[in-house]
């Protein structure tokens, strides 16, 4: 009895580290209501694209979550799992459904409105601001940065920046918000869902809106002329390019259209890419020195990719860091307990969540 007793104490120490209750605390339901208040203002604004939008995003997510979901659990079992991965993974999964459940719902809802409010964007405030953005990136780095990055990546190798710019990123972007779903430290769960949620509203609606623009890769066909013109051609000569041409002519039609698209609207400034992989890479941050590498040599790949493909100046990415790295101390210093904030903080390893 007292092995059993040893083993049954052994599973939940190591299914300890996935828990969630996001309404547990005053934070928590102050978090639930802002998310749902963003969803509903879409929903209200624009009550025929919003539904429109849900019904698209409906059937990727009935595939695409389980399937991610259960490579990341099985993943997940083989790093904690003492005994039998398998045994783990049914376990978790009964025991933590309920609570993961809310966090899917939600973020299901925001990324509908956010490609809600994406789609309106030129509506309410129409693209002004791409010759500014091209003239600063030009002043900071003495040329267009495009230009350097083409210069220094030879084509064979660009498969990569293209590989993890449109498949790496999304993979990590849903990967990150199961695992915190699942998370068992709710105090670094709720400060990263925070922070994910105002990543998702000041960055990707708000500031997005005021600094309405378009991206190097559209500004000819926008604004006219051949301010970059060379751009495309270099991408017209990179056959791993092929993806970016597809995606920005489905773009472009769908905003001459004005049809609510999946994955719709277009805005360059600042970048939801570089937004997402720094607040992962703060994230990331906080497990380790390995995890921490690992993060920002994924985040300084999507910063260089992301102008590499010409969706975005380079300035775009660098607010997108400035805005993140302040959303993230402040959730630490508002979200998080005191005795909570220095291991984090100080990018310590934190304790390793199966041991006893």
């Amino acid at each position: 009895m007292s092995v059993r007793a040893g083993q049954r104490g052994g599973d939940r120490r190591s299914l300890a580290v996935f828990d969630l209750d996001i309404a547990a605390t005053r934070s928590g339901w102050l978090l639930t209501a802002l998310c749902l208040a963003y969803a509903l203002a879409a929903l209200c604004l624009q009550p025929g694209r919003y539904l429109h939008l849900a019904q698209s995003y409906a059937q990727p997510f009935v595939f695409f979550l389980p399937t991610l979901f259960g490579a990341g659990l099985g993943l997940v079992a083989l790093t904690f799992a003492r005994h039998s991965p398998t045994r783990f993974m049914l376990d978790m999964f009964r025991q933590r459904w309920l609570g993961a459940a809310p966090v899917i719902l939600l973020f299901f809802l925001g990324l509908t409105a956010f490609t809600a409010f994406k789609i309106a964007i030129p509506e309410i405030v129409p693209f002004y601001a791409d010759r500014m953005l091209a003239e600063l990136d030009l002043r900071l780095h003495g040329a267009d940065p495009w230009t350097w990055t083409h210069s220094i990546v030879p084509g064979p190798v660009s498969a990569l920046i293209f590989i993890g710019y449109g498949y790496g990123w999304h993979l990590q972007w849903f990967g990150t918000l199961l695992f915190v779903a699942f998370w068992n430290d709710k105090a670094r769960r709720l400060r990263y869902l925070w922070a994910f949620a105002l990543t998702t509203i000041l960055c990707g609606t708000v500031l997005a809106t005021a600094l309405s623009s378009a991206g190097p890769i559209f500004h000819d066909q926008l604004y006219g002329g051949d301010r970059f013109a060379a751009l495309q051609a270099a991408l017209a000569r990179n056959g791993f390019a092929a993806p970016v041409h597809l995606y920005a002519t489905y773009l472009l039609a769908a905003y001459e259209s004005g049809r609510p698209e999946l994955g719709g609207g277009i805005s360059a400034m600042p970048s939801m890419h570089v937004a997402f992989v720094t607040l992962n890479a703060l994230f990331l941050a906080g497990f380790g020195r390995r995890w921490a590498v690992a993060g920002w040599s994924f985040a300084a790949l999507i910063l260089f990719g992301s102008v590499y493909t010409g969706w975005h100046y380079a300035v775009d990415g660098y607010l997108s860091i400035l805005v993140v790295s302040a959303l993230w101390y402040l959730t630490g210093r508002f979200v998080l307990p005191r005795e909570s904030r220095d291991p984090v903080d100080a990018g310590q390893t934190l304790p390793d969540p199966t041991a006893a």
